[in-house]
């Protein structure tokens, strides 16, 4: 019998119910789309299009040497330099896409700027003269955070007592002991115990220094892009940026 005298019916059915209960479902899991990654062939694929349309479309093409890059700065770049095309992609999706052969080449001679890849560096597309895109360059350099590793441009030394760091809250002064700085709390106000030096001038700096500079609003870097060379579709010449003439 399935019912047992010790227990009421509905309490043996419920117990039989549960032994046959299905398992749940898998197909019902919901993926959040942050998850779902493009496919890298789908990506690269992608970019040498655009890459190739570009070339096709503007009639110069200038490599780009980038330093302290910048997703913010590069964003004004492309506004300002519109309707040209800036690409920072990786250099051998770059390669590929110009082609680094005469044999393989999207236009003529551009194989020319493709060799010259390397480092950190980009492409811009436009029909803008060399004269006015040096000068853009060399006039747009914001100063940004300085990154772990970059290079001190100068020593920071902050000063013992109250009024070097008045400007904190006193909520921060747990995490500026974990920086290594001497710090204690009195009287709701974060008093330096002894002069502190955060980087000397030309050593690297590390994570610690990086989040003290910016905790102090102290920018050591500057973003700065520089003309490496230029390639021309109307001569097919590439030509060195020390000699760049529109």
């Amino acid at each position: 019998s399935l019912f047992c005298p010790a227990h009421p019916p509905h309490h043996c059915f419920a117990r039989l119910c549960s032994s046959f209960a299905m398992p749940k479902s898998k197909r019902n899991k919901v993926i959040a789309l942050t998850k779902v990654k493009k496919k890298p062939r789908e990506t690269k694929d992608k970019a040498i299009e655009e890459i190739r349309g570009a070339c096709e479309k503007f009639g110069r093409v200038y490599l780009l040497s980038i330093e302290n890059e910048r997703t913010a700065a590069l964003q004004v770049v492309r506004q300002k330099l519109r309707p040209g095309r800036l690409f920072c992609s990786k250099n051998k999706v770059i390669q590929v896409a110009l082609g680094t052969s005469p044999s393989t080449e999207c236009q003529d001679g551009v194989h020319q700027i493709a060799n010259m890849i390397s480092d950190k560096c980009g492409l811009l597309f436009s029909d803008t003269p060399p004269a006015e895109i040096q000068s853009f360059f060399a006039e747009y350099r914001p100063s940004d955070f300085a990154r772990a590793g970059a290079t001190a441009t100068s020593t920071v030394v902050l000063a013992k007592g109250v009024d070097t760091l008045s400007k904190m809250p006193h909520s921060i002064e747990a995490h500026l002991r974990q920086l290594g700085m001497p710090t204690r709390l009195i009287e709701g106000k974060i008093h330096l115990l002894g002069d502190h030096t955060v980087c000397k001038e030309g050593e690297e700096l590390s994570a610690d220094a990086a989040q003290i500079l910016k905790l102090m609003e102290i920018k050591m870097a500057e973003f700065t892009v520089t003309v490496s060379a230029h390639w021309c579709k109307s001569t097919g010449a590439l030509v060195d940026c020390e000699e760049l003439e529109d």
